[in-house]
């Protein structure tokens, strides 16, 4: 079996679980990690399948309720899966306002057959004076705080809710370098924000210094797993 969690980073995860990754313990419990991904890999052996199933699934079982919230999916779920079969569920829409990432959420999310039963439509609003005039951010707030902010990142995410009439919406703004940064805010400084009819929650993040694609895909990630714990799963 594979549990699939994001969240917490591999040694933290290691510490959490103990004994239960002993090398010489059956079931085998194993990690991997992908781009802030941890999937632990459990093995287990015995002559009989029924038996190293039962031995698995109570491995399962334990780990998800050491790991809580950490855990995401199992056997080979991603998040944009998980989170678009929640909106599905639950009748829900999303709306995304992306800056850094230039589209890749959008792409990940209609990666997933059956995603326009969810995902309403996206805006790449690179530069700022999209952000002004296609969602609405005031041009007071990012002369202020600057367009990587955690207050512009909010302003995005009401805007495309606002604006799209959707359930959700995801934003995110921040500097994927390799230029662009400075002292105060560095290359892999991003802000994620979470808008729903509860309000705005923004999250501040430094993925960096890394490459350009590392701090992208990591954004998306974040983003998506913001939104599945903001829809509970």
């Amino acid at each position: 079996r594979k549990i699939g969690c994001i969240g917490a980073g591999e040694s933290t995860v290691a510490d959490m679980l103990g004994d239960m990754m002993a090398r010489d313990r059956n079931p085998l419990v194993n990690c991997t990690v992908n781009c802030g991904i941890i999937t632990l890999h459990i093995i287990s052996r015995s002559k009989d399948k029924q038996q190293a199933e039962i031995l698995a699934e109570r491995d399962v079982e334990k780990l998800c309720g050491i790991l809580g919230d950490l855990v995401f999916g199992f056997d080979g779920d991603s998040l944009a899966e998980v989170v678009g079969k929640k909106l599905l569920r639950d009748k829900k829409t999303l709306a995304l306002a992306e800056s850094c990432t230039g589209g890749l959420i959008a792409k990940q999310i209609t990666d997933i057959p059956g995603s326009s039963g969810y995902f309403k439509c996206g805006w790449i609003t690179y530069g700022n004076e999209a952000k002004i005039s296609q969602l609405g951010v005031k041009e007071e707030l990012i002369e202020e705080y600057g367009a990587v902010s955690g207050e512009v990142a909010s302003a995005m995410a009401a805007g495309a809710r606002e604006k799209s009439g959707a359930d959700f919406a995801a934003a995110v703004t921040g500097i994927a370098g390799p230029g662009g940064g400075s002292e105060q805010k560095p290359v892999g400084l991003v802000y994620i924000s979470i808008a729903s009819e509860k309000g705005v929650e923004t999250e501040k993040f430094l993925f960096g210094p890394r490459d350009r694609d590392f701090i992208r895909q990591r954004t998306c990630q974040n983003a998506l797993n913001l939104l599945r714990l903001k829809l509970g799963i």
